[in-house]
């Protein structure tokens, strides 16, 4: 079902401006392509002077950045349409930070709007990654931030579409997305927090925060990070092999502090008789070199104040994410009987199903086009929202699909392994009919494992065009 909205931008730069530009461009090719919503783009003046329909949703980005804060018209003109947006029920004001700005009080009651970063950290060095370069060799990055917006905003729309549809039914139940508070991390740790992060959001869960605590000064992000924590159904902390060195001792670093705040929160609510945010306290499995580090996680494991509410894990990340999602499988959902996916199909001729990795999302598009040129459709998980719609989702593509491509970034053999043995097990349930093909497309994997397991499987680079060649006119060439 096709639905529309509204957007109007706050943003006082040239409509050439190439930051600009590729927002607009790729939020509406996101909202459009993947969840079939239309954008009216609005101006300022057009929202200001609307009539106040409750038919169409309107959504106001404000572009958070240091030119525009210091403008006394764009200060005026998003306080103006966040003022707006609080008389209107189906409005809803975003802060788009371009880069690192202090946002939470501009404009005035704000504060618990939501942010998206749209800036990135070298998950190495940790040094700020130039507009420049995300623009261009890592278009990627900027590219899962644009579709994390659209995600959001396709949910937003979903939730008012079925607030609407179910006003009358005492007997349904609205939709609800689970939050979860993902701890950040020193620098070292930011790709597993990233990695970790990109799961829980594709399985339908909302990650908070969404931009970097300011470390400085330490009463205000206390603050933040409470209120934070309000809004959380599952509490997760990360301690990795490393502190972040940059801070005057352990408990000064942003893991300390968040964990301080976490446990006097899970105090608070026993005080009060409240039931108590489900804690889960992960500490890495590794050698600690750092011996106040190693001083701190023991106390950790001591010191009932220190992990007080928390369950403590010392697993491996791939364990910890089975913990999490057992954790937050409970989820309210609509029992909507036409969402239901009909498992009765067995079989789509000419449908290809794509199983993309995070960041690939360029390449899933590449192949797509390649697929749908050499006339086969596609089909690919539909924003679930919950664990179990991923999993139903899954398997029906894979009993109906004539064949399965497994588009490969960043993960480690094991995520493949894992997409493979989904593959393998679907003829244990039922599917009769042989894959004609089955492809994985890889950036980072040179040579498959030589196991049975993928012995009729094709590795494939996006980039090598006479492979996409060969296998376009031979592999994927479909039978008259």
């Amino acid at each position: 079902m096709n639905s529309t909205i509204n957007i109007v931008t706050v943003d006082y730069t040239s409509e050439n401006d190439k930051w600009h530009k590729a927002f607009k461009n790729y939020l509406a090719y996101a909202l459009n392509e993947k969840h079939n919503i239309t954008i009216y783009w609005q101006t300022i003046e057009e929202v200001l002077s609307n009539t106040r329909s409750e038919d169409i949703p309107t959504f106001i980005l404000g572009v958070y950045s240091a030119q525009n804060i210091q403008n006394p018209e764009w200060q005026e003109q998003v306080a103006q349409l966040n003022n707006w947006g609080k008389e209107y029920n189906n409005a809803h004001f975003y802060k788009i930070l371009r880069e690192i700005v202090k946002v939470d009080a501009i404009p005035e009651n704000s504060e618990t709007a939501k942010q998206i970063a749209f800036y990135a950290h070298n998950t190495k060095s940790g040094e700020l990654i130039s507009e420049e370069v995300l623009l261009s060799s890592k278009i990627n990055q900027f590219l899962f931030k644009t579709f994390e917006l659209a995600r959001d905003i396709a949910l937003q729309v979903k939730q008012i579409s079925s607030s609407t549809q179910i006003s009358d039914s005492p007997d349904r139940t609205t939709i609800t997305q689970q939050t979860v508070f993902l701890s950040q991390v020193s620098p070292q740790s930011s790709p597993l927090r990233e990695k970790l992060k990109q799961e829980l959001i594709s399985q339908g869960f909302r990650v908070i925060p969404s931009v970097n605590y300011s470390i400085h000064p330490p009463t205000e992000i206390r603050s933040v990070i409470y209120n934070d924590l309000k809004q959380s159904d599952l509490v997760i902390h990360l301690f990795g092999e490393e502190i972040d060195h940059r801070q005057d001792g352990v408990n000064n670093t942003i893991e300390a502090i968040q964990n301080e705040v976490s446990a006097k929160y899970s105090k608070e609510q026993q005080e009060d008789d409240e039931n108590v945010r489900k804690r889960v306290i992960w500490i890495t499995n590794s050698k600690l070199d750092n011996e106040q580090y190693k001083r701190y996680i023991n106390n950790l494991k001591i010191e009932e104040n220190l992990h007080i509410g928390g369950d403590i894990y010392r697993c491996t990340i791939e364990e910890l994410k089975d913990i999490i999602l057992s954790k937050l499988k409970h989820h309210n959902t609509i029992n909507n009987d036409d969402d239901a996916i009909d498992l009765s199909q067995e079989f789509i001729e000419g449908q290809v199903y794509l199983m993309p990795d995070v960041n690939t999302t360029s390449d899933m598009h590449l192949f797509k086009t390649l697929l749908e040129e050499h006339g086969f459709s596609t089909v690919y998980l539909n924003n679930p929202k919950t664990q179990q719609e991923a999993k139903e989702q899954n398997e029906a593509f894979l009993f109906q699909s004539e064949g399965v491509v497994i588009i490969h970034n960043e993960h480690n053999i094991r995520w493949v392994r894992a997409k493979v043995n989904d593959i393998f097990r679907i003829k244990s349930k039922g599917r009769k009919k042989d894959f004609r093909f089955k492809i994985i497309l890889s950036r980072t994997i040179d040579q498959l494992p030589q196991e049975p397991i993928y012995r009729d499987i094709q590795l494939v680079h996006p980039e090598a065009k006479t492979n996409l060649d060969f296998l376009g006119a031979k592999i994927l060439e479909k039978t008259e």
